[in-house]
């Protein structure tokens, strides 16, 4: 069984980039961590500033799906990196933790939803507007085709 290792890094390293894929999940053991939804980008949202004993990644771990936020170090931060192989003696070992991950997954969870929740918001805005575009062009080829005509008779 893989042993979970340890990794230094420095403020502003990217730790996790969103969309990657990661088998790994990792538990603060010192500093704190930057969590952001599109980091870098002109929509980029600052989910958390995470510290001792938090974890992240455990989607990474249990779904092998990519990576739903970026992790940036926000000082020097030391990370315990724990695999598939070696989550379970870790939850064993940490039990705490387990509860923690269930918790950050729930906020992904809720996080994701209201996300979800504001694009279908934009989308029905947009419709509208595309509705009300198609209307007013509608009136004014109506009119113009209601002058042409009179114009032609007159």
């Amino acid at each position: 069984m893989e042993k979970a290792t340890m990794l230094k890094f420095h403020a502003d390293d990217i730790i996790m980039k969103e969309s990657g894929i990661y088998e790994e999940m990792y538990k603060i053991i010192s500093g704190s961590v930057a969590v952001y939804i599109r980091y870098g980008e002109k929509e980029e949202h600052l989910i958390g500033i995470y510290s001792e004993p938090k974890c992240f990644g455990e989607s990474n771990v249990l779904s092998s799906q990519p990576s739903i936020y970026t992790v940036v170090a926000y000082d020097d931060v030391l990370l315990m990196r724990i695999t598939k192989d070696s989550l379970e003696e870790f939850i064993r070992n940490n039990p705490r933790n387990a509860i923690d991950i269930m918790q950050n997954m729930v906020h992904s969870n809720m996080l994701m939803q209201k996300n979800i929740d504001l694009l279908l918001d934009d989308i029905y805005e947009k419709q509208d507007i595309n509705k009300r575009r198609t209307e007013e062009i509608k009136n004014k080829i109506k009119r113009y085709r209601i002058n042409g005509f009179n114009l032609l008779e007159g």
